[in-house]
């Protein structure tokens, strides 16, 4: 697949974490993202050959990191995307953030993460992601020794309340912001 898009993860596995948004049927995402070419948000694209963002942050990042880690498998996701005029891709994932509420991306941050390079990893933090489902190389504690603020068990619990409905709109913000301290 060619060009920008935006993406939602589905999860149909039996992980009893994600038990309360398993379907087959893609209903709730458990992550949205999007993918532009590399230097989009600087404005230093080269637009000479068609861009494949879409295809490697799909496959490169989230399918790599899913294969990594040792609780999930891969064949487990589900995937519907779509293919957008870059204009459009932001926003459309910040809408369907908003609409869906995925779990990994309001409730358990870190997903998405790149692996920030060696000098930044020995000083920065375990994503929350990283500490409930370990197993991705550049996040392992030989690589990244400081851990998250949020432990794996906090993780598992406020999962377990969020999709109980146990959590304000208060209660899922703070959480939220936590991920831009």
């Amino acid at each position: 697949m060619y060009g920008s898009g935006v993406y939602a993860l589905y999860y149909n596995g039996p992980h009893e974490l994600y038990a309360p948004i398993s379907s087959p049927e893609c209903r709730i995402p458990i992550y949205v993202g999007q993918a532009r070419p590399q230097g989009t948000r600087k404005a230093v694209v080269d637009n000479s050959e068609a861009s494949v963002a879409l295809w490697d942050r799909l496959v490169k990042d989230h399918k790599s990191s899913i294969e990594q880690v040792h609780d999930l498998e891969v064949e487990h996701f589900l995937v519907r995307y779509l293919v957008a005029i870059e204009a459009f891709v932001s926003l459309a994932e910040r809408v369907m953030i908003r609409r869906y509420r995925p779990v990994w991306n309001s409730i358990v941050d870190g997903f998405g993460n790149h692996d920030p390079g060696k000098p930044r990893r020995k000083t920065g933090r375990r994503p929350p992601w990283d500490e409930l489902h370990p197993g991705r190389w550049w996040s392992h504690p030989l690589n990244m020794p400081t851990p998250s603020r949020v432990p794996a068990n906090l993780s598992r619990d406020r999962v377990r309340a969020f999709f109980a409905g146990q959590l304000s709109e208060e209660d899922i913000e703070g959480i939220e912001a936590e991920s831009t301290d």
